[in-house]
């Protein structure tokens, strides 16, 4: 889907992301399905996001060396993406599938080896914490869907 459809208002942050009003941000690429970069519809959205901050964002995903903070005190995700939940760690986990080979449960590193993020993955939702230990009551930071198909 085009950025233009949407986002007319967006804001580019950096390395193809964009501001699409509070908390809500978009990930895109300059090219079409056929790879393409001469496209008049592009950038075209390859992600959504709800975020607790630009900088949870820039840290995430962008190689931002000043971390977020997991502190989500002032910035609450909409009820729609929390699944019956307060959108802590333990009650996130708990909605993940007991059965499949899928992995539901991830942590990501930067190139430099530092600890970014911990993933749960529910129904093509990502929920990412920043804690690297394991805090139950710990607060979503992020929440993506990727709109990318095979």
């Amino acid at each position: 889907m085009p950025l233009s459809k949407i986002g007319e208002n967006a804001e580019a942050i950096s390395g193809g992301f964009f501001s699409l009003g509070a908390n809500l941000y978009a990930s895109t690429r300059a090219y079409n399905k056929n790879l393409e970069r001469d496209d008049q519809l592009a950038p075209s959205i390859t992600g959504v996001y709800w975020a607790a901050s630009v900088a949870a964002i820039k840290w995430a995903y962008l190689d931002s060396d000043l971390p977020a903070t997991s502190d989500t005190s002032l910035a609450t995700p909409p009820q729609e993406l929390l699944l019956g939940t307060s959108g802590t760690y333990s009650e996130l986990l708990d909605q993940i599938p007991k059965s499949g080979n899928r992995i539901f449960e991830r942590a990501e590193y930067s190139k430099k080896g530092l600890f970014l993020f911990k993933e749960l993955n529910i129904d093509g939702f990502k929920y990412l914490f920043f804690e690297n230990k394991n805090k139950p009551k710990e607060r979503v930071s992020i929440i993506g869907f990727s709109l990318q198909t095979e």
